[in-house]
């Protein structure tokens, strides 16, 4: 294996593992660092190949390292590893150019696994980088590698992948949709959101993280920030801190393809309605986001009776559905209050909160009616309350010590808060957590919803009414429903929020509104064309989706791509070397000329090529080995005409390699 080889593939194999750094274990790099020294010593000569002995000990240590790092399972992150160190082994083994070639397919497979755990747009085009770089490894094998510069043979394998563009983006449309490495089920790299339960300080970490939970499109216009609240959950069991789902009432789910359900009937829809699609991230649980009383929605989902939106499936991968809602509506408006009907909500501790529970009662005397109490414990946040991420931690007796004594919460506190009150004078209510708000991309108008727009709200039934949704935390921070939770917080506690660098300054706002604009057109177009997408794709496009229209299309636009690019390497070679009638022998030594007058030699008026060579030669010695038969092959092509020397001389010509010129002066 020559010098130039070798580097090839120590650049390759350091492009591809890369991105595999932030989910393998951290060992497997160190290994790569210490094969690649091992292989450096062999080929100067200093070391040997590993024998039996030590190839069988190498195998044993790498296998109990991934034993000990990622245990006995059969994950997926522990057969990429594997795959990872079998690559990386496979480096000391190099003997022959097919070696060489296997470990470089190999690399293609290792590249292609770094998809399951990066699908972005940056993901795609650092895999068209290292795709250049392994291409332009293979033509240096079986070119004459020693001959062509570095920059050359990325340049030509760049230009080999821009020929094959066609072909991929017609294959990638027309042939059928057989999964991808993106779509494959990560459990590994779940990502964190919204637990099904929630105590004091949940909600606001959760605030603390810019991570995209879902982005949304609306067909018409986006509704006000008021109106956005995304219900995920509804939380109705208390144990005196926590609040968690009623399991057995969430069994009534119905699906888009079932008959309308009894309770289907008690949900009122007002209004006009509203059309959304939503690309929400991978996450290890089952519920969705949706806005307003679902009307419509996609097949695959399910729809719970208190209005929440879920999968058949915990969201392994990357989901995109439908949605028509309606956000002006009435849930359970004409049901009768009865005990066993409405017990979830109102189920209270035996015991704790005693202070809350006596000055609820109280002031339900006072004020004589439901709504008045509402309205005078709103007056009470209102009064000295603070609204911050950083409160107070809170003993057994939660809701007395924040309504009574610290003062200071998130809006989990608030609904917590709120819901029991109501609950202790036997108002049925529960707590509703999702997220609020979202932050408007102008580039595509879309909506992107982060972590840290999670929220926590409540609804309450009053009889005639129906579920109504109540939101405490309007009362102490309005601005964070007009306006988003930034624009709530302190100058010092904004400072907490993980926000994008630059994000204070117009400018670079406006650049990662722009990236996340490309990176969710990336999303729509490329990791979600799924079979119905290509269906209607190709619906648009042949009128009939049918075999032989579709061959029809992949033949015609294949081979009319195949003689545009033959036509433009025609045209291509013939301005390179037949420039207006010259002769391309004269062509190419103008070429020649070029290169060596970088290297400070100049052919002057009166001298031939011969002479002009002969006396670069006499003062640069070493180059009479390259310039001699570049000189022979020149005058048999241009006095001789024997065109059968033309690709000879252009080949020569083309990779000539210029040492350090020797000092003139």
């Amino acid at each position: 294996m020559t010098r130039q080889s070798l580097l090839w593939l120590f650049a390759v194999q350091s492009l591809v593992l890369a991105p595999h750094y932030f989910s393998v274990p951290g060992w497997i790099g160190l290994l790569w660092l210490g094969v690649c020294f091992w292989r450096w010593k062999i080929f100067r000569g200093a070391w040997n190949y590993p024998g039996k002995l030590a190839k069988t000990l190498i195998v044993l240590l790498a296998t109990a390292g991934l034993v000990l790092s990622l245990g006995k399972g059969f994950s997926l992150i522990a057969m990429v590893s594997l795959l990872l160190v079998g690559s990386i082994l496979k480096l000391l083994e190099i003997k022959t150019r097919k070696d060489f070639v296997l470990l470089l397919f190999i690399s293609l497979l290792v590249l292609a696994t770094q998809f399951i755990f990066f699908d972005d747009f940056l993901a795609a085009v650092y895999g068209i980088v290292c795709l250049t770089v392994i291409f332009a490894a293979l033509l240096q094998l079986y070119q004459q590698a020693d001959a062509q510069p570095f920059w050359l043979q990325l340049r030509t394998s760049g230009f080999m992948l821009v020929q094959a563009i066609p072909i991929m983006v017609l294959l990638f449309v027309a042939m059928p949709r057989l999964g991808a490495f993106w779509s494959m089920p990560v459990p590994e790299s779940a990502k964190t959101g919204l637990s099904d339960s929630m105590s004091p300080g949940d909600i606001s970490e959760l605030s603390l993280s810019d991570e995209l939970v879902f982005r949304a499109t609306f067909v018409d216009k986006i509704p006000a920030n008021e109106q956005l609240y995304w219900r995920s959950l509804v939380l109705s069991v208390f144990d005196g801190r926590r609040w968690s789902r009623d399991r057995w009432r969430e069994q009534d789910l119905q699906s888009s393809l079932q008959p309308i359900a009894g309770w289907r009937e008690q949900i009122d829809y007002r209004g006009d309605s509203i059309r959304y699609n939503i690309v929400a991230e991978p996450f290890a649980q089952r519920w969705l986001y949706v806005l307003g009383a679902a009307q419509v929605w996609s097949e695959e989902l399910l729809l719970g009776r208190d209005l929440h939106l879920q999968a058949r499936a915990p969201l392994d991968k990357r989901i995109s559905y439908d949605v028509t809602a309606t956000l002006d509506y009435g849930l359970d408006v004409t049901a009768e209050k009865n005990e066993k009907r409405f017990a979830p909500f109102l189920q209270l501790p035996v015991q704790g909160n005693p202070q809350t529970r006596q000055i609820a009662a109280d002031w339900l005397r006072e004020t004589g009616s439901v709504d008045a109490l509402i309205e005078k414990l709103f007056a009470y946040y209102r009064s000295d309350f603070t609204y911050t991420l950083q409160p107070p931690l809170l003993g057994n007796n939660s809701v007395d010590e924040f309504l009574w004594q610290t003062r200071q919460g998130f809006c989990e506190h608030f609904a917590s808060s709120f819901v029991f009150f109501m609950r202790s004078v036997g108002v049925p209510a529960r707590v509703l957590v999702g997220y609020q708000g979202g932050e408007l991309n102008r580039a595509e108008n879309y909506l992107a919803i982060r972590q840290r727009d999670a929220h926590a709200w409540a609804e309450i039934w009053l009889q005639g009414r129906g579920w109504v949704s109540v939101d405490p935390t309007s009362a102490v921070a309005p601005q964070r429903i007009r306006s988003g939770i930034i624009e709530s917080l302190s100058a010092t506690e904004r400072k907490l929020l993980s926000r994008p660098f630059g994000s204070s300054f117009e400018l670079f706002k406006t650049l990662h509104q722009q990236w996340d604009a490309l990176n969710f057109q990336w999303v729509r177009w490329v990791l979600n064309y799924d079979s119905q997408l290509q269906s209607g794709l190709l619906s648009q496009l042949l009128d009939d989706v049918s075999p032989w229209r579709v061959a029809l299309l992949v033949l015609g636009v294949g081979a009319g791509s195949i003689a545009l690019t033959f036509m433009l390497l025609f045209l291509r070679e013939r301005r390179r070397y037949r420039p207006q009638g010259e002769h391309a022998a004269h062509t190419i030594y103008r070429q020649l000329c070029k290169k060596l007058k970088r290297a400070g030699f100049a052919p002057e008026a009166s001298e031939t090529p011969r002479q002009f060579l002969s006396r670069v030669i006499a003062r640069w010695p070493a180059m009479a080995l390259p310039l001699t038969p570049i000189n022979d092959l020149f005058e048999r092509l241009a006095y001789a005409e024997q065109d059968e020397v033309l690709a000879e001389l252009k080949q020569s010509v083309r990779y000539l390699r210029l040492p350090r010129p020797p000092r003139l002066f």
